[in-house]
């Protein structure tokens, strides 16, 4: 008997992804267990989370009892702290869940998810699987070969176009993997074809512009998503959440699993939303350690026309190279003097993004770049 015919199989949208080029990025697996090595490969905070003194809370008295499903106390001290009513809050386990549960709850196979591309990889990731359509309008890419300067811009004509027959619009405010930041007046265009959109805030706080959070209280058809992992430094932890019209919160939550979202997270959050003055101190210091590590870069740029570098609202900065060969064999270099950086494939496959890192991490990623040119 053939023991293939017993093989319990996924459903059909499961298998058909299964199939297809679809599936989770290898570079979220490549993990490289080596105390010295610095990681500059996730846009984590290099700095430790200010939680005081955690002794008298004993944390593992938490771990033996279910969390609160609401979510209710931690909510209650982020809508005070982000002066949000907590009727627009939803918690959950990272961003990425609530991602994942909003498409799966709006969308559908005969509409689209719209974006642009490149953009952060689970957006596709999270369509497909859900069996959703996902279709991306082409970033354009600049470059000042004068400057040494790359930027996208986008085509807002051909995506108001697309976005008009679209069920659903996500763009990240600032974009990963390369930082910029699509103007106001753009997004308000945008809500106005009543579309659901979703604007992924993960690295607003990196950035000069202020939130969008305030237009879901003039918009119910947008959501705002949010992370811990960025500027508050608990990525391990996995705690995001949602801001939106109470209409759309209502729906989420009679969808969403019930203990997603863990007592220690929960803990760890309110006590980080205590401490905002020390989290707006280290937010600070990665946007001048950004700034300085950025003018490093131009001034190597000009000794070596080697790259360009794209300006970053985020705390990361992406170069870009001539060749994608150029790019792997500096990625292998960055590799041999203990440094990982995120190296892409496709469409980025002549780009490095590095992480914004304390300011001796960035120092020792100049002094690689110039031992790879061979430039003083």
């Amino acid at each position: 008997m053939n023991k293939e015919s017993h093989t319990i199989k996924p459903s059909r949208i499961i298998q058909r992804f299964l199939a297809s080029e679809y599936l989770t990025p290898p570079s979220y697996f490549e993990q490289i267990q080596n105390n010295d090595i610095i990681y500059l490969d996730k846009n984590e905070n290099p700095f430790t989370p200010p939680l005081g003194d955690l002794a008298p809370l004993n944390p593992l008295s938490l771990v033996k009892n279910y969390p609160d499903p609401s979510a209710n106390t931690f909510l209650k001290l982020l809508s005070e702290k982000i002066n949000i009513p907590i009727s627009f809050l939803v918690a959950g386990s990272g961003s990425d869940e609530l991602l994942d549960l909003i498409i799966r709850i709006f969308s559908s196979p005969k509409n689209a998810v719209l974006s642009v591309s490149p953009t952060f990889s689970m957006y596709k990731f999270y369509a497909q699987i859900n069996g959703a359509k996902y279709l991306s309008v082409p970033l354009n890419l600049q470059l000042n070969k004068l400057m040494g300067i790359a930027k996208f811009d986008l085509d807002q004509h051909r995506f108001m176009q697309m976005a008009k027959s679209s069920r659903i619009i996500i763009l990240a405010r600032p974009n990963n993997p390369d930082g910029m930041l699509l103007p106001l007046e753009f997004i308000k265009k945008i809500l106005q074809l009543k579309k659901l959109v979703i604007i992924d805030e993960a690295y607003i706080d990196f950035s000069d512009e202020p939130s969008l959070k305030y237009l879901t209280k003039s918009y119910n058809n947008l959501i705002i998503l949010r992370s811990f992992s960025k500027s508050y430094s608990l990525a391990g932890l996995r705690l995001g959440y949602i801001i939106a019209n109470p209409s759309i919160k209502k729906i989420l939550t009679r969808v969403k699993g019930p203990y997603s979202v863990n007592n220690l997270a929960l803990l760890f959050g309110s006590l980080v939303l205590n401490k905002q003055e020390e989290v707006l101190t280290n937010i600070n210091k990665i946007k001048l350690i950004r700034e300085e590590f950025y003018k490093d870069l131009l001034r190597l740029r000009e000794k070596s026309e080697a790259f360009y570098i794209h300006p970053s609202e985020a705390n990361f900065i992406l170069l870009r190279f001539q060749t994608a060969e150029i790019a792997n064999s500096l990625y292998q270099h960055f590799l041999n003097n203990q440094i990982k950086v995120r190296n892409f494939e496709a469409e980025l496959s002549n780009c490095l993004r590095i992480s914004i890192g304390t300011d001796l991490h960035m120092k020792k990623v100049i002094e690689v770049i110039k031992l790879y040119f061979e430039v003083n």
